[in-house]
């Protein structure tokens, strides 16, 4: 599959309030937002890697390892925000049409799951991509985790299945239902949507649950989910730090 006109765009902020200078904390010796990184290449899509941040220390971290980054604005809400104003100032002539949006917080994600979002998101009819795991029975409470209630074609999909996302919670939905999904945040996206996304105006249920996924839902765009058996770390807090760093030491 040809992929030449496909981005990976990792958005670094400094300023998290649970996890301050979380980009450059390291993970086994090594800053998490090189893990998000080296986890981008691993895709092997041969394609360009951004890290888009509004910080020189994150950028030299990254530079210093290889990378590419381009610097934004520190005014910016979300991610999604940031990763359009990197995407419009990297790409002006407009080559790149399929974004992959990909966390900085997400230091083991599977590359084989980016590409297969990358895969998902070249056909010309999807909008937006991202994807989802079986949530376990300590998440379901828990409003750290986001849960996605998805309508799948059948009534027991299996990992690689593809659903149209309902709704997108910090409570557990939907009732009564057997398989709870945890919605991992990484996105793709088609440029014109993620261009349409950004212009919007904050929704009401966006507002209500601070997710912004909601406001394209509620703005009438389909978001495609894909079932993973994997279930990446996000760091967003001491505890995640240490349940990561214990992932890699692991693995050494």
């Amino acid at each position: 599959m040809d992929f030449s006109n496909t981005i990976i765009i990792i958005p670094a902020r400094i300023g998290s309030s649970r996890l301050p200078n979380k980009p450059l904390l390291k993970i086994n010796g090594t800053p998490l937002i090189i893990h998000a990184y080296n986890c981008a290449k691993s895709s092997k899509l041969d394609v360009p890697i951004l890290v888009a941040t509004d910080n020189e220390l994150i950028a030299n971290v990254v530079n210093d390892h290889g990378g590419l980054t381009l610097m934004t604005s520190n005014k910016h809400e979300s991610g999604s925000d940031r990763i359009f104003e990197a995407l419009e100032k990297f790409d002006p002539d407009q080559k790149y049409q399929n974004i992959i949006h990909l966390q900085g917080d997400l230091p083991n994600i599977s590359g084989n799951l980016i590409k297969k979002l990358a895969t998902t998101i070249d056909n010309p009819l999807k909008e937006i991509a991202t994807v989802v795991v079986k949530a376990s029975p300590e998440e379901y409470e828990d409003k750290s985790v986001v849960k996605a209630a998805i309508a799948f074609a059948k009534d027991n999909p299996v990992v690689d299945d593809i659903g149209r996302a309902m709704y997108f919670s910090r409570a557990c939905i939907p009732y009564g239902e057997t398989n709870i999904w945890h919605h991992v945040g990484i996105y793709a996206w088609k440029r014109k949507i993620l261009k349409r996304f950004v212009n919007l105006k904050p929704s009401p249920l966006e507002k209500s649950e601070k997710l912004e996924q909601l406001r394209a839902l509620e703005a009438g765009i389909i978001i495609e989910a894909i079932i993973t058996s994997d279930h990446p770390i996000g760091v967003d807090t001491e505890l995640d730090l240490k349940k990561a760093t214990k992932f890699f030491q692991d693995l050494s």
